[in-house]
């Protein structure tokens, strides 16, 4: 028979798993974001060489993905971007730009497809989440859990905290600097970020890190819309 603890070590293994799957999906889903910008790019070129250039970019991401999507497991978001890795690497096979480009955009309709199906996948684990921790709560003490979680809310608190003056900064940039200056400026910020993303060995507080910075400087950038 099965005792209360052994139950509770359980369950504690499940939620914990279960957040961590989380945050690896919204982590697998910046990379994917990652990914479709530099398919655009590739679809934007008009010579051949800066065309596949671009493309080998978007192929590197995605191999450099492939751990994340095992540990976020979304299998439809998984074999939508796989779709598009075998197109852009056929891309890399034609010899002009036109039939590269009509693999590219088969490649970037994947792109989008894997990204609507990592939402659908969040949406559903978040569900999932919660009825694991209504049942943890009604079976089971948590105390170890809560302190696992508490070290890393206040982990992230502190992390929010920080980028508070960032933020801010971010904002006097936007009313002080030339337009075209300072939304090259934020990019640059939100690239950084997105390479840092695709580093497997990137400790979670590093993660969470430039995750945030990137939410943050993506909506800088929507005040500078109208920028001519």
């Amino acid at each position: 028979m099965i005792s209360k603890y052994s139950l509770l070590y359980v369950l504690l293994i499940i939620i914990t798993s279960s957040f961590k799957t989380n945050r690896d999906c919204e982590y697998v889903g910046s990379n994917i974001e990652y990914i479709t910008s530099q398919t655009k790019k590739a679809l934007a070129e008009t010579e051949l060489n800066k065309t596949k250039y671009q493309i080998y970019k978007a192929i590197n991401a995605i191999e450099k993905t492939r751990t994340k999507l095992n540990d976020c497991g979304c299998s439809y978001a998984s074999k939508n971007l796989f779709d598009g890795l075998d197109n852009l690497i056929l891309a890399t096979k034609t010899s002009s730009v036109s039939g590269a480009k009509v693999l590219i955009n088969r490649a970037l309709k994947n792109t989008y497809l894997s990204l609507e199906s990592l939402k659908e996948h969040h949406t559903h684990q978040s569900k999932y989440q919660a009825d694991v921790l209504t049942l943890n709560v009604k079976n089971a003490k948590k105390d170890e859990f809560v302190s696992k979680e508490t070290r890393e809310r206040e982990l992230r608190q502190a992390i929010d905290t920080s980028l508070e003056t960032f933020e801010k900064a971010l904002e006097d940039v936007i009313v002080t600097v030339n337009c075209e200056e300072a939304r090259n400026f934020i990019i640059e910020i939100r690239n950084k970020c997105d390479l840092a993303l695709l580093n497997d060995k990137l400790s979670e507080g590093k993660k969470y890190y430039n995750l945030r910075t990137k939410v943050i400087a993506t909506n800088a950038l929507k005040k500078l819309d109208d920028c001519k």
